[in-house]
């Protein structure tokens, strides 16, 4: 039966986090299955040119550490999602540019209705946001991640916790 309350964060979070407790975390997930490896900064080789855009800009800028290969298909489905967003998004201004109604299309009938693009807007976007929120790709979801934080080569030297300590405990001549 599933526990009340909020999901609990993973290990692997605990860890790149620095919360990692093993008298807290360790007793209840022992059996927690943990991915291993680094998802390839390659996409995938039947990715169209736009969604190999897309999936090189979110490897740049997914929170580090994070994305594993066993998330190589959800991050397929942000990517597919983002590029159809987008595509639905340029079809829709070209149709909005020579209309003096916005966001409506003739029907057969003649009467306005709604752009068939808002709908695949739309879901595109709940799709994208979905998928965002169980990558870490969105202002709610990065909290969750903690200390996922900056990519090791965004660190300056003298900001790893190694060189604060060492100042802390012997002044910077200890470094």
């Amino acid at each position: 039966m599933p526990r009340p309350g909020p999901k609990p964060t993973p290990t692997a979070l605990h860890r790149l986090r620095g919360t990692f407790n093993a008298t807290r975390h360790g007793r209840d997930r022992a059996g927690e299955p943990e991915a291993v490896g680094t998802l390839d900064t390659d996409a995938p080789a039947w990715m169209s040119p736009g969604q190999r855009e897309s999936w090189a800009y979110a490897m740049a800028h997914a929170p580090a550490g994070l994305l594993k290969p066993i998330d190589r298909a959800v991050l397929a489905v942000w990517v597919e999602a983002e590029d159809r967003h987008r595509v639905a998004m340029m079809q829709q201004a070209k149709l909005d540019a020579g209309s003096s109604l916005p966001l409506l299309t003739k029907g057969r009938d003649g009467q306005p209705s709604p752009s068939p693009y808002l709908r695949i807007i739309r879901q595109a976007a709940d799709t994208m946001l979905r998928t965002a929120g169980e990558l870490g790709f969105s202002p709610a979801a990065r909290p969750r991640l903690g200390g996922a934080g900056p990519r090791p080569e965004e660190v300056a030297e003298s900001d790893t916790p190694w060189t604060r300590l060492k100042l802390i405990h012997g002044g910077p001549e200890a470094g």
